[in-house]
């Protein structure tokens, strides 16, 4: 459980730093379709040695799993590509925060479904991750709903990845958890590259726009390996407990970058909404706790 724990806090970091380097790159080129097939079909070829390197031979077992692998892509593209366009006028630091809804609506559905059932300490826990999201949001006396449409789009998308994951990864075949983690996130990432190949002719993408991409793909791809070891490890629900961490760790990283000098990212804030992302922070952290002692 502790090893979950931590991949979920590696997952989270290497998140943050993905909204970040996304939001740099569509401030430039206000292109999120254009990132989001670029980035895919790097990760898909970056998946390509490392799936040689866990290939064994039978790892497909019942083929149960490929319906979820399905499932899962569809989640992750729709919600890579609706987060995008919510980074238009949302700044990651606030963005990724606004995720911690996340958490909410993947316990409200799989309770719905009799996936989960809750005690009332992890119930607080969900609350309060979700709640954090609200504090996070608000703005002048009021909540800022400019860019949420995206960003609920993207929370929909994201439960239906969430949920197929722990399917995929139980019904393949290896011998670990881990090591069927690493295949799953393989899979699915040459199956997203595979069908949005033919968008890299359909938008006439330049060669020259791949490599400002890169740093995205590559963390993005970090974050999905230690995500889904997360999932495995203490489900999907626990795990989005968890990853509402990404939400201080993109204030900490946005607050570094501001200090360099980079200003790609956001506009420089007053003091009282840092205070208020604070507040939200202790918030998230509380909510952590209160599920992780549930």
């Amino acid at each position: 459980m502790i090893f979950g724990i931590l991949s979920g806090f590696a997952a989270a970091t290497f998140q943050s730093g993905g909204y970040i380097l996304a939001r740099i790159y569509i401030k430039k080129r206000n292109d999120p379709l254009e990132l989001m097939v670029i980035a895919q079909l790097l990760i898909a070829l970056f998946s390509i040695p490392l799936l040689l390197l866990l290939w064994r031979n039978g790892f497909w077992g019942n083929w149960h799993w490929v319906v979820p692998m399905c499932l899962t892509a569809i989640g992750t593209t729709g919600g890579e590509l609706m987060f995008f366009r919510a980074e238009r006028s949302i700044a990651p630091s606030r963005l990724s925060s606004l995720l911690g809804l996340r958490v909410a609506l993947l316990a409200i559905v799989s309770a719905s479904i009799g996936l989960e059932h809750y005690n009332l300490l992890q119930c607080g826990g969900i609350v309060l991750a979700a709640a954090s999201a609200f504090v996070m949001n608000y703005q002048n006396g009021r909540l800022n709903f400019k860019g949420m449409p995206n960003v609920f789009a993207a929370l929909a998308f994201y439960c239906l990845s969430d949920l197929s994951i722990k399917y995929m990864i139980d019904g393949i075949t290896a011998p670990s958890l881990w090591h069927s983690a690493l295949i799953a996130v393989c899979c699915i990432n040459l199956l997203i590259g595979t069908v949005l190949l033919p968008f890299l002719f359909v938008l006439k993408i330049r060669a020259r726009n791949f490599l400002p991409a890169t740093p995205y793909a590559a963390t993005w791809l970090v974050k999905q390996l230690f995500l889904y070891l997360c999932y495995a490890m203490v489900g999907p629900v626990f795990g989005n407990v968890v990853m509402a961490s990404r939400g201080p760790i993109a204030i900490v990283l946005t607050l570094i970058l501001l200090h360099l000098g980079v200003r790609d990212i956001e506009q420089p804030k007053a003091l009282s909404v840092w205070v208020r992302r604070g507040v939200a922070t202790l918030m998230m952290a509380a909510a952590i706790v209160l599920y992780s002692v549930a």
